[in-house]
């Protein structure tokens, strides 16, 4: 390891959250801090940086950023020319050693290590990574105007799709309806507004809605969580194909809080001789050891 390099910090990026966690060279926790998102498709490179910069300021205060090693995976950081941009907003503070990349790169090296595998990312948006001997090949992940099944904005979507039919007449799904409506505390049409101007972020927001109505033993409910864990089976099906059917398939992402209810819909939909399980740790985590990696920490 780089004798100057005494903390590694990671970066962990999705569509709706930004996590910083900084460690020291014997993996103890020093300092870990929440912010919005610092996707730079959605909200502009100009603002994730901005993001970048306070979380940054924040998790290090008091450390000499020479002494620390970085990763940065972001939703969106390498689409276009935005790898180049993160690196070089990376390189302009001092760190010892840094790097950057997606979102998905924290994932896969929290879940599966570098080894062989599958990894479905289910969080505002929904991606598939299968990798064997090295190489690495992608299932859905086009994003939510194309993604139809198994992320947050999906389901959240459904879930205000049943709330508007309800509110209409056009369908019985009253126990939806009464939810979203004891969310925003306001008439249903009236969100209508933030929803089109705040786009996926917002739609999403309203998923966990679809695990409370389940609860209480809603059938519409069920229908769309089986229906978006239907699509992940597909997902996890198809990489399979690619690489063979594996023993690591690993589910991870903000979707996963409710893995009770989740677990068993997805098993039922891929039928046997699949061994899926969900991540137990933060993906932040995956970035902090590409951080560790990239200051030449033995990992």
């Amino acid at each position: 390891m780089n004798d100057k390099i005494r903390y590694f910090l990671g970066i962990d990026a999705g569509g709706t959250k930004t996590e910083f966690l900084l460690t020291d060279e014997n993996g103890n926790e020093i300092k870990r801090v929440f912010l919005g998102s610092a996707n730079p498709l959605n909200s502009g490179a100009e603002k994730a940086q901005e993001i970048l910069s306070a979380g940054i300021s924040l998790v290090c205060e008091g450390i000499k950023l020479s002494e620390v090693s970085v990763f940065a995976g972001l939703a969106g950081g390498i689409s276009g020319n935005n790898k180049v941009i993160i690196s070089n907003f990376l390189s302009s503070f001092g760190f010892g050693a840094y790097g950057n990349g997606s979102d998905t790169d924290n994932a896969l090296e929290a879940a599966l290590n570098g080894e062989d595998g599958v990894v479905v990312i289910m969080g505002t948006g929904i991606a598939a990574f299968c990798q064997k001997n090295s190489e690495r090949f992608r299932v859905g992940g086009w994003g939510y105007m194309i993604d139809k099944g198994g992320s947050g904005f999906s389901v959240g979507s459904d879930v205000l799709d049943a709330a508007f039919k309800d509110f209409d007449g056009r369908s019985n799904s009253g126990v939806i309806r009464q939810l979203v409506e004891k969310k925003i505390n306001r008439p249903l049409p009236e969100i209508i507004g933030n929803i089109y101007s705040e786009g996926a972020v917002s739609v999403a927001a309203f998923a966990p809605v679809a695990f409370e109505a389940y609860d209480m033993g809603d059938k519409d409910a069920e229908k769309i969580l089986s229906r978006n864990a239907q699509e992940i089976a597909v997902l996890i099906r198809t990489c399979c194909e690619k690489i063979g059917k594996s023993d690591r398939i690993v589910l991870c992402g903000g979707m996963c809080k409710r893995k009770d209810i989740l677990a068993p819909m997805i098993e039922n939909h891929l039928g046997g001789g699949y061994n899926s399980g969900f991540l137990n740790e933060p993906m932040v985590n995956g970035a902090v050891s590409l951080a560790g990696k990239i200051g030449g920490k033995s990992c």
